[in-house]
């Protein structure tokens, strides 16, 4: 039942009301292998768990005997002899049985469930609806389902009649990437490999496809080994796309093959032609394909529905007729017999020049009307190149990859033509998917040199250094990325090398080498702007903007950062726009705006791994200052090592902290293991060796550890955070003035990089051991206004208007309630206001949010002592 709650709530309902002796409808439906008779049988064996009589009938695939034998069979009641021919006097006889057999069990609460109704005959479906209004007054729950394939059948008149008529109806949609995931896992026994995982998100979230398949592949012994992208459809899978095939007419088998050999979308006027039909003579076979769950229709044509289905059926044909049906498509030969030609000229290269200068929308829609015109399957694998380039930029990884697919798999394509197919392919893959997606192809491509141009040989060495550096391998994804830069600026246009240096600069970026990744950027930029590339400007303002925030400029991060969104709305280049938003959650928390960094976490970014972690570890670190460590603990649980620590080095010792301060000791040791292999593999930084010592300090207690950070640590807010922590061990082994030195070093740290959070509490820190701070500056103001605040004044303000009590503010802001309330009074008489609800009232106008209010019943809280401004 993975990924069935909201379905399993309507079913729980209904029970209820069955115990309580109410009565209830639930009609349920999907396409083939949605999980309906599943959910039924589950219904069951809950309703007979609870005491619930049940009646359970299902008409089987061959459909019934005779008219209502399974409505008979269900109640336990023979047919009349002679009473089989459908005729009034028989159907009235059969409805009198019917009717005293429910009401004979009815004496208490009775389930009544039917199964795939779509086989059921006319005469079934109306004794069905006849008996369900008869009986309504009894304690009968009546549960449904039918097939949404075929989609002309009896019971759709019958569910839609039962729904007009008030009752409930569920329809069983894919399951979400998250159910697969679960589902896999279950098939394997434990956490699934990225191939694993690709393998079943090609079922498209069909339960029955995901479970067939790894139930097919460890009996077939498959499973065994791990490798299950080299493994053959098991058997038991085949049987089940055979079926689904052998239901089908002649025709439209026929329709379903040529997609599947094709291996992209069809237009309804390609396919009828390639068919020697009309469109409108196909529509009727078209509607009996996807009824049947197989084909789908989308803007671009006609489509599988389960990428596994189209690689089994493709499998399926004989290459020889497979052979034959390129030709008649012209993947061979153009349409009239001619060698392909390619689509060269005026048409690709404006469509070129609008992808590099950031018009997207324009160069999409240019490369789908010289689709739409049906030449060549070269010219179009041309268009279809381009047209995955804007796919990617544009943040749909998946429907590139497809694209780059479809364009790959034509046999006997220009070098030019399969370099930029293989360059979208590697670039998506790596940014968008797991690691081991695009390795092995990666490799491929640099091995196979002579196959393959400078493009292409580049794009490779930059997923390779992608890969290496999501798996911790940072010397080695450095000096990948910087041969891949090479290689690109040995050509002589030298167009594509700013990609090469953006990786690159990445790599320096995580290791601390703030000054050489500033070079790189500067090249990067030089490089795109000088060919008029600007689809990429909004990345490279994004990565600015994180150097920026390590180097501890936040007014810079944040400039940064905002231009890389200005960038990304104006390119629509989503993956940039979650990297910039992740960058300005940031430096909200460290200035202790936590509404702010929770308004830039609003939505989960889609893209790459490296955006979902930086979600995920931001999301933790809000969770623990406005909830405690628990909270932050069940969201880090996920996150796999080394990933976080090797893009994230000053992650390590938070992760530590915060695990230890949960009593999740086994936790904190697996992250200090993590970060000292990370350090150990990645020598030549040493900002990893500083924060595997100052993670294994806390965990162990190690004073002199914890020196050893503080010491040669590049980035400065992670050189304070090692003093700060330092300082803290300090003052707890009584060593008061040694710990006000290093907790004063801390502070100096802080409040030089405007950090207000970290600085708040550190002066509370200090005031522990008998030393005082004022947490005050002055600054020439306006006497009243919002502009005449202080910093304090205004971050009580803004706390205040967002429905926090006074202690709430005092303990997130590290002060007492009494300075708190001191600090209100005169924000009010600044202000000339007399109430919290005016207060935020400008709060909102201030900030051009006119919905602020108090947060969710359960979001804001006290914080620890150790603040998250991590």
């Amino acid at each position: 039942m993975r990924g069935r709650d909201r379905e399993w709530r309507h079913v729980e309902s209904l029970l209820r009301r069955l115990r309580r002796g109410g009565s209830g409808t639930l009609l349920v439906d999907g396409e083939p292998g949605s999980g309906k008779s599943r959910l039924l049988s589950e219904a069951v064996a809950e309703a007979s768990e609870r005491g619930i009589g049940v009646v359970h009938g299902r008409v089987e695939e061959l459909g019934e005997l005779a008219p209502c034998s399974m409505l008979l069979d269900a109640l336990d009641l023979r047919s009349e002899p002679g009473g089989d021919d459908g005729s009034t006097r028989s159907g009235s006889l059969d409805l009198e049985r019917l009717r005293a057999g429910f009401e004979r069990l009815a004496t208490g609460p009775v389930l009544a469930v039917f199964d795939d109704l779509q086989r059921a005959d006319p005469a079934t479906l109306r004794m069905l609806h006849t008996l369900h209004d008869l009986l309504a007054n009894l304690p009968i729950g009546w549960l449904m389902s039918r097939s949404t394939a075929p989609d002309a059948c009896q019971a759709v008149a019958l569910f839609d009649i039962l729904e007009r008529e008030g009752t409930d109806r569920v329809t069983l949609a894919p399951l979400s990437s998250q159910a697969v995931a679960a589902l896999t896992a279950d098939a394997v026994g434990g956490s699934p490999n990225p191939a694993t995982r690709a393998l079943a998100a090609s079922a498209g979230g069909n339960p029955l496809l995901i479970t067939e398949l790894f139930a097919g592949l460890r009996e077939e012994g498959l499973l065994s080994g791990g490798d299950v992208a080299r493994a053959h459809t098991p058997d038991r899978l085949r049987m089940v796309v055979r079926s689904w095939m052998d239901a089908l007419s002649a025709e439209a088998r026929s329709l379903v093959e040529m997609i599947a050999v094709l291996r992209r979308s069809l237009s309804l006027e390609h396919a009828a032609s390639l068919l020697d039909t009309t469109p409108a003579a196909l529509l009727t076979v078209t509607e009996e394909a996807t009824a049947a769950g197989i084909l789908l229709v989308t803007e671009h044509g006609l489509t599988f529905r389960h990428d596994l289905v189209g690689d089994i059926v493709a499998a399926g044909i004989p290459p020889s007729v497979r052979r034959t049906l390129l030709d008649q498509s012209g993947v061979l030969m153009g349409a009239v017999g001619r060698p392909a030609r390619l689509l060269t000229g005026p048409a690709s290269t404006a469509i070129e020049a609008a992808v590099a200068s950031g018009r997207l929308d324009e160069a999409e829609q240019m490369a789908r009307d010289r689709l739409a015109e049906h030449e060549s399957v070269y010219g179009s694998a041309e268009s279809r190149c381009l047209l995955a380039d804007t796919m990617y930029l544009t943040g749909r990884g998946d429907e590139a990859i497809y694209e780059a697919e479809t364009v790959l798999a034509v046999p006997g394509l220009p070098r030019h033509v399969r370099d930029r197919a293989t360059l979208v392919h590697l670039y998506a893959t790596a940014r968008l998917r797991d690691a081991g997606c695009s390795r092995s192809f990666a490799q491929e491509v640099i091995d196979g040199k002579d196959r393959y141009g400078s493009a292409a040989r580049t794009a490779a060495l930059v997923a390779l250094a992608v890969a290496e550096r999501r798996e911790g391998r940072l010397s080695s994804a450095l000096a990948l990325a910087e041969s891949a830069g090479r290689l690109a600026g040995a050509d002589a246009t030298k167009e594509r090398r700013y990609e090469a240096c953006l990786t690159a600069a990445a790599v320096l970026v995580d290791v601390h080498r703030l000054d050489e990744a500033q070079a790189m950027l500067r090249q990067a930029r030089k490089d795109m702007f000088g060919h008029g590339h600007m689809a990429w400007a909004a990345d490279a303002s994004a990565l600015a903007a994180r150097l920026e925030l390590l180097a501890g400029r936040f007014d810079g991060a944040v400039t940064e950062a905002r231009r890389a969104l200005d960038l990304a709305g104006a390119l629509h280049t989503p993956l940039s726009a979650a990297a910039a938003g992740a960058v300005l959650a940031a430096v909200a928390l460290r200035r202790g705006e936590l509404q702010e960094a929770v308004h830039h976490l609003a939505e989960r970014p889609g893209g790459t791994a490296e955006a979902r972690f930086r979600h995920t570890l931001l999301g933790a670190q809000v969770a623990e200052a406005r909830d405690g460590p628990r909270s932050a603990m069940t969201l880090l649980a996920g996150l796999p090592l080394p990933l976080p620590l090797g893009m994230e080095a000053a992650a390590g010792p938070w992760m530590v902290r915060v695990a230890l301060a949960a009593d999740e000791r086994a936790m904190a040791g697996s992250v200090v293991a993590a970060a000292e292999a990370l350090g150990r593999a990645n020598h030549a930084f040493p900002t990893l060796a500083a924060a595997a010592a100052h993670a294994r300090g806390l965990l162990d207690g190690d004073r002199d550890a914890l020196a050893l950070a503080a010491g040669p640590a590049e980035d400065v807010w992670a050189r304070a955070s090692a003093e700060e922590d330092l300082g803290t061990m300090l003052a707890a082994a009584g060593q008061r003035v040694a710990a006000a030195q290093s907790l004063d070093r801390a502070l100096c740290l802080y409040r030089d990089i405007g950090s207000l959070r970290d600085s708040a509490r550190i002066r509370q820190r200090l005031r522990g051991v008998g030393v005082r701070h004022r947490h005050w500056s002055y600054a020439e103001r306006p006497v009243s206004g919002w502009e005449s605040l202080t910093e304090t004044e205004h971050g009580i303000s803004l706390l205040a208007a967002d429905g926090c009590t006074n202690r709430e503010i005092a303990e997130q802001m590290f002060i007492s309630v009494h300075t708190v309330a001191f600090h209100l009074r005169h924000v009010f008489r600044k202000l000339s206001i007399r109430s919290r609800v005016e207060l935020a009232r400008l709060a909102a106008e201030q900030s051009g949010d006119v919905s602020v209010s108090r947060p969710a019943e359960g979001a804001a809280g006290p914080l620890p002592a150790r603040g998250s401004g991590e």
